[in-house]
């Protein structure tokens, strides 16, 4: 009796063994263990970094000039302007999404001619005027982004905005007073670094999957300039200079990038 229910019990659990091994493959296979294609696949990467380089125009404008003198009762800006010259930049970026990109961007400025004129009275019989000529030569460093709008035939609308810093230098100032028989030079070349932000709004073409051109426009303030002390051509005074405030540009930029790496595709899941 008990030889006959330890054999049983013992058929029972061959039989259990036996079966558990002819349903692990089956079960394996539902669960799709060992078949590559099965495995879903990670979500798709947008993500490419590119090299930007940008040819352009400014047309800088400054807001107004101011000279430290206390003793003129009456002064009056006339004019006062930058003129327009090319600018040269590089940059590197990422597109980190279909619709959101990031770049730093570092630019040169060309030298630009800066002219004003003014008048003034310190009291009767003694009045004057000045014409202010310098060069103006500027750097500006940026940190941007940009929402691409929409897709249309490899043609996307997008604007953006950023933040830095610009460096400007004041060569060669000089004031001449005609009435006063009297011209002014500055000291020496004056550097100016102020914080800088810019607005843009634009459109790109995809040339290929790689290159894509890029016009756009853009608002950028580059802060204020200041020429530094200026001394008679004589010797026979100096006063602090001259400020050129908050100086603002509309700049056309024409720019390629070039993408480092296309975006990474997954292949589809095939059952």
């Amino acid at each position: 009796m008990r030889i006959s229910r330890v054999c049983a019990l013992l058929g029972a659990a061959v039989s259990a063994a036996i079966l558990s091994v002819s349903f692990a493959p089956a079960q394996a296979a539902d669960l799709g263990y060992g078949s590559v294609k099965d495995i879903p696949p990670p979500p798709p990467s947008g993500r490419a970094w590119y090299l930007k380089g940008t040819i352009g125009m400014k047309n800088p404008e400054p807001d107004s000039i101011y000279v430290d003198e206390p003793a003129f009762a009456d002064h009056t800006v006339h004019h006062v302007d930058i003129k327009s010259s090319a600018l040269y930049g590089f940059g590197i970026g990422v597109e980190h999404s279909r619709w959101l990109r990031f770049d730093i961007t570092g630019e040169y400025r060309g030298k630009q001619l800066f002219l004003a004129q003014d008048s003034y009275c310190r009291g009767p019989g003694d009045c004057g005027t000045n014409e202010y000529t310098a060069d103006l030569e500027s750097w500006l460093g940026l940190a941007n982004v940009y929402v691409d709008l929409t897709t249309w035939r490899g043609i996307t609308p997008y604007i953006g905005g950023g933040i830095g810093i610009a460096s400007i230098d004041v060569q060669g100032f000089k004031d001449v007073n005609v009435p006063n028989n009297s011209v002014f030079y500055g000291n020496s070349d004056n550097a100016t670094t102020n914080f800088a932000w810019a607005l843009y709004a634009g459109l790109s073409y995809d040339v290929t999957d790689q290159l894509t051109l890029d016009f756009a426009y853009r608002y950028t303030d580059l802060g204020d300039a200041e020429t530094g002390r200026a001394t008679a051509y004589d010797g026979s005074s100096s006063y602090s200079g001259l400020q050129i405030r908050d100086i603002t540009s509309h700049d056309l930029l024409l720019s390629a990038r070039y993408r480092l790496d296309s975006p990474q595709v997954y292949p589809v899941a095939i059952k």
